[in-house]
């Protein structure tokens, strides 16, 4: 039976969620509206989600040492024995033009399959010939360093567990 458009706005509604940011070592001032992922968003129909989380640095005040991390909105399904990837990106420096190494780079976000925590991700060639690209972890310094300015995209969608 095909839907029409009134029943199809419906089916799902987009839903603000603030999923947990972290990192070894980071701290921030940020709660509420000023939370770092407070505008990240969500749209669930059945066991479907699409997820588009942002994240602001602009109340971080310490950036930690360790991977960045953030979770999604709900428990990916757990009958696969392997996590989803998610493409992702920051803004380092949004004054500068994004081509440069600290105007964006290209990141991914993974999880292991039992969990909604997602790690952050940065592509690069390894030492290896013919150089193949590898992620790395995502950490302050590794491979650019963070400023209060930065922001973080990830976006995707998924079968969640329930």
């Amino acid at each position: 039976m095909p839907y029409f458009k009134d029943e199809l706005s419906t089916l799902g509604t987009k839903t603000r969620f603030s999923p947990v940011f972290s990192a070894t070592g980071m701290t921030f001032t940020g709660s509420g509206a000023t939370y770092p992922s407070y505008n990240s968003w969500y749209v669930k129909v059945g066991n479907m989600c699409t997820f588009s989380i942002k994240i602001n640095m602009s109340t971080v005040t310490n950036f930690g040492t360790g991977q960045y991390k953030v979770e999604l909105p709900f428990l990916p399904n757990n009958n696969e024995t392997i996590g989803n990837h998610f493409p992702a990106w920051a803004w380092v420096d949004p004054t500068l033009p994004p081509d440069d190494l600290n105007g964006h780079i290209v990141l991914v976000a993974d999880h292991l399959p039992t969990t909604t925590v997602l790690d952050l991700h940065w592509l690069k060639a390894t030492t290896a010939e013919p150089k193949p690209v590898v992620e790395t972890i995502f950490s302050q310094g590794n491979p650019v360093t963070l400023i209060v300015g930065s922001k973080i995209y990830i976006n995707g969608t998924y079968i969640t567990e329930a």
